[in-house]
């Protein structure tokens, strides 16, 4: 049996103490907004997601998270290895008539962003052709501009 583990991604940007973060999603992308303590703003595209969760725990109940213990941060970008969600979700699919785990599970990831009144987890497929685009910007206007292409591009 493999146990969870927490990786802090330090080379994202992370979230600030106040990082007002505005999510979009599709059944099949996300996006996500926020900001850092550098006063940056962060677009980050996922092309393809399979779930999402997004609100609670808040920073002040994020001690009830079940995967604290091993390391998840406030205010932080996270990678799940071995990750009990996206085990659950597997065995959720295991009744489709085609279901291969292997397939199911190959180049999927979860994330998860601690932010000060929310907490967003995702899982989403990474690979040869889909993978995160992230995207920092010191103006806000830029940033707006950048976020509005991008959920016109989604919506249309």
């Amino acid at each position: 049996m493999s146990f969870a583990t927490v990786v802090l991604l330090d080379r994202w940007p992370q979230p600030s103490t106040s990082p007002e973060p505005v999510v979009f999603a599709t059944d099949t992308q996300l996006c996500v907004r926020y900001c850092t303590a550098r006063e940056q703003i962060v677009v980050i595209h996922f092309p393809l997601v399979k779930k999402i969760q997004f609100g609670a725990p808040n920073d002040e109940a994020l001690g009830g998270h079940p995967l604290i213990r091993l390391g998840l941060k406030h205010y932080h970008i996270h990678r799940i290895d071995n990750s009990p969600w996206l085990a659950e979700l597997e065995q959720r699919n295991a009744i489709h008539p085609r279901h291969n785990k292997q397939r199911f599970l190959e180049d999927a990831i979860h994330y998860i962003f601690t932010f000060q009144d929310s907490t967003l987890e995702c899982i989403v497929i990474e690979g040869e052709f889909w993978h995160p685009k992230v995207q920092v910007f010191t103006s806000e206007q830029k940033a707006r501009d950048v976020w509005r292409e991008l959920i016109n591009n989604i919506d249309a």
